[in-house]
């Protein structure tokens, strides 16, 4: 048996970010990862003005232009300064794990959890904390025996092998009630463009009209093209649970209104670490976001019931939110989601 004070499933922002605030402290911290190496979720290499911000390192391409579109318009929408940057997961998940001392294995995929150890094809690992960091199809949550039902999605999406030069939203009521489609950075160098939507099981008829929704509104045949598809938690159900604590998509901090993940994974990661070393703004940060959270789920539900006029004003909104009353409703909204 090997000892640590804080074993963490999952080196993904989360699990870094816990790490990384743990290595302040006498504490010996493992980080078990599954994949053989960084970087490797399927889902977007961007972050917001709100990751980091008063670190310094190379966060990539800078968006200041967004093409917004419904089911029947399409309109560019300009910013004074950047909403997004592509930055790219590995580059990222790399930037972190240079400012941790915690050990971190690779390839090591945990199998079997107790309340005293974790256990991996190669060893046991005991421990006096526990953080489940290990994204939506976490080991640790479902340890814990908690659900995640309410708001859980999918998106699925096409890769290109070349940068993005656009981003683009769609809000797409009619054709895909609780979806939105987008074209966004996978990483530096490559494009995915696809379709999100919510359900708790991956629907392969969705896809199949995603695919066709794709090659109708970009005029690119998928035929030959990588597609992936990945799930995302947004059913928070708690993040302490004795001396075993989730964070990012593991605990359901993901951002329904936007999908954001990232901002929310270095949150809570540095929250339940601060919470484990006894400081007090632990609890008050993992507080603040589990308040922020619950209006979002909320607003979230308004948004995607089509039988509300919420989801037909927002919808009114984005048909040419680039002048007037619409314009200055969307640069709220975004601001307050993103900055």
């Amino acid at each position: 048996m090997n000892n640590y004070d804080v074993v963490i499933v999952g080196a993904g922002p989360a699990g870094l970010a816990c790490a990384r605030a743990l290595s302040k402290s006498n504490l010996s911290v493992l980080v078990l990862e599954k994949n053989d190496r960084l970087g490797k979720k399927i889902c977007s290499g961007e972050i917001s003005p709100k990751v980091l911000p008063d670190e310094k390192f190379d966060r990539g391409h800078p968006w200041k232009s967004m093409v917004i579109g419904t089911d029947t318009t399409k309109h560019k929408v300009n910013f004074d300064r950047p909403y997004l940057w592509t930055i790219g997961r590995f580059e990222f998940e790399s930037y972190l794990m240079s400012k941790t001392k915690a050990d971190i294995h690779f390839s090591e995929p945990v199998i079997k959890i107790t309340r005293e150890y974790v256990q991996t094809e190669k060893a046991k690992y005991s421990y006096k904390y526990l953080v489940g960091a290990d994204g939506s199809f976490s080991k640790v949550r479902e340890f814990l025996s908690l659900p995640a039902k309410h708001i859980v999605g999918w998106a699925f999406h096409v890769v290109l092998n070349k940068p993005a030069n656009e981003f683009h939203l769609y809000w797409l009521p009619k054709s895909f009630p609780k979806c939105y489609g987008y074209v966004m950075s996978k990483n530096r160098n490559q494009t995915m463009i696809g379709v999100a939507t919510t359900g708790e099981r991956f629907d392969h008829g969705f896809a199949r009209r995603a695919k066709l929704w794709i090659q109708d509104q970009f005029s690119i045949d998928t035929g030959n093209l990588k597609s992936e598809s990945m799930k995302g938690n947004a059913d928070y159900k708690g993040w302490e649970f004795g001396n075993i604590f989730l964070a990012g998509d593991a605990g359901g901090f993901l951002n329904p209104l936007t999908t954001e993940g990232i901002y929310y994974a270095i949150t809570s990661g540095e929250g339940v670490a601060k919470a484990i070393l006894g400081d007090p703004k632990g609890r008050a940060i993992m507080k603040k976001l589990a308040d922020t959270h619950l209006w979002q789920v909320r607003i979230f539900d308004l948004a995607t019931n089509t039988k509300l006029p919420f989801c037909w004003i927002i919808n009114w909104i984005l048909q040419d939110p680039r002048k007037g009353i619409r314009r200055k409703i969307f640069d709220y909204v975004l601001w307050k989601l993103i900055g």
